[in-house]
């Protein structure tokens, strides 16, 4: 038995192992009860189970280093993948990086916000196969449409900068305490665009109002517009892949009835 060929093929083909689906699921398990000890563990009420579910979060820690030991040690078995190449592909560094704040609390790194990177365990899910076409739909349609995306980004970007100085200037003097700079208006500008508005700040002079009212109108129209482009373009290149799945499926019967008719022939000859 090939041991880096029944690796391989468990991590990256599992539907064609006899026990890669098994694996995998077993591996999303993993991946579910990581991410709920997580949340666990910041709830004080439940202080009296964290030595159980420390131990519970170091078993998890356990199978994903195997696994992405396991993983890295596999990848031999394709001869047309570099092992350092594989080691440096998003999903392998999502793998790393969730792992990686358990070990450093061994040399006392133990910042706040490294071990809230565990979270990060829960992009492994995209490894799923569906999620991993879905992925590159989604970047195919980025690709498509990067021109649209871009145009729209540099105009928000644009007005942004635009409205801010102005937004500044009539309202730093009737409210100095809460507009103190462009830096801090820019923020007022950029929330209004997004329609959140947190209330923090607000205009008060007529023509900041003004402004803040045009301002609140654009961020509408230019919300719709990339969500539409995007929306669109979604629905076509899902329409395009089931139609593409189809004449495949059409092809490969045309195909096995084809083989039939020969087989026939021959067999009546």
């Amino acid at each position: 038995m090939n041991l880096k060929k029944e690796l391989y093929t468990i991590f990256e083909k599992p539907r064609k192992h006899e026990y890669g689906v098994l694996i995998q699921s077993l591996i999303f398990l993993n991946i579910a009860i990581s991410i709920v000890v997580m949340f666990l563990q910041t709830e004080k009420n439940l202080s009296e189970y964290f030595d159980i579910l420390k131990i519970v979060n170091m078993i998890n820690v356990l199978l994903f280093t195997l696994e992405y030991i396991l993983r890295v040690y596999s990848v031999g078995f394709n001869p047309k993948v570099k092992r350092i190449n594989y080691m440096s592909r998003p999903m392998m560094v999502i793998d790393l990086i969730a792992i990686l704040p358990f070990y450093l609390t061994f040399f006392n790194i133990d910042f706040g916000f490294l071990r809230a990177l565990r979270i990060l365990r829960i992009f492994k899910l995209f490894r799923l196969a569906k999620f991993a076409e879905f992925d590159g739909l989604i970047l195919s349609l980025l690709k498509d449409k990067k021109e649209e995306f871009i145009f729209i980004v540099v105009t928000l970007l644009v007005l942004v900068v635009t409205i801010t100085p102005l937004v500044y200037y009539f309202e730093k003097d009737a409210q100095p305490e809460i507009f103190t700079s462009m830096g801090t208006t820019m923020w007022w500008a950029i929330i209004t665009f997004t329609t959140v508005g947190y209330g923090d700040m607000y205009p008060v002079t007529l023509m900041g109002r003004i402004l803040t009212t045009f301002v609140s109108f654009l961020g509408i129209a230019f919300y719709a517009i990339p969500g539409s482009i995007f929306t669109s373009a979604l629905l076509e290149k899902i329409n395009d892949k089931k139609q593409r799945k189809l004449e495949e499926k059409q092809r490969e019967e045309r195909q096995r009835e084809k083989a039939k008719e020969i087989k026939k022939e021959n067999t009546e000859l």
